[in-house]
Formats: structure tokens, C-alpha cells, sequence
């Protein structure tokens, strides 16, 4: 039986903040979208403190994206995952959750 998003939005949001190695990540917000191929993916959007961006570079949020693809894929998660991030000021200044 697959998981309740609500205990796949933990597992990313433990592994983002494993592989960053501190508590980066507030909180995730899952959904559906289709894939440039047609495909159903699972978008996993981090929500970072705010200038959190300024301590990750490239290589830290490939592998955090690895780290979130493989813990989802234990967990349950049959589909493709995209892994976006957002910082809560953006946020805030878009009018977004």
C-alpha cells in the first residue's frame, strides 16, 4: 500500500537535511505534475530557511536530490521524482504557501 504524502513529504524532507548536514529544510510540499514525456512525477518542493540557497551549491543539491530520490523510492514512491526549492521569502513575496 503506498504512503500518505504527509510520511512521504518526512522521508524528503529527512533525507534534504542528512544530505545537507544541518536542518535547512522547514518543510515539503508534495504534488503531482506530467513529465516532459507524458509521464506522472512526484514534485518535491523544499522549502529552505530563508538565505539557505547562499550555503548550497550545485553539488550539495544534486546529491540531496539523490538522497530524497532514493529515500522516496524505499518508502514506496512508484514515481518519478522532480525536486524543486524554494526559499519561504520567495514564497512570502509571491503570495504562495
Amino acid at each position: 500500500m503506498p504512503r500518505r504524502s504527509q510520511d512521504l513529504a518526512e522521508v524528503a524532507k529527512k533525507a534534504a537535511n542528512a544530505s545537507f548536514g544541518s536542518a535547512l529544510v522547514q518543510r515539503v510540499s508534495l504534488g503531482d505534475m506530467e513529465g516532459s514525456d507524458g509521464e506522472d512525477v512526484r514534485r518535491v518542493q523544499l522549502i529552505v530557511s530563508n538565505d539557505a540557497m547562499d550555503q548550497l551549491d550545485g553539488d550539495k543539491l544534486l546529491d540531496a536530490g539523490l538522497a530524497i530520490r532514493k529515500a522516496l523510492q524505499k518508502a514506496g514512491e512508484t514515481l518519478r521524482v522532480v525536486v524543486e526549492y524554494a526559499e519561504q521569502r520567495e514564497l512570502d513575496e509571491l503570495g504562495a504557501d
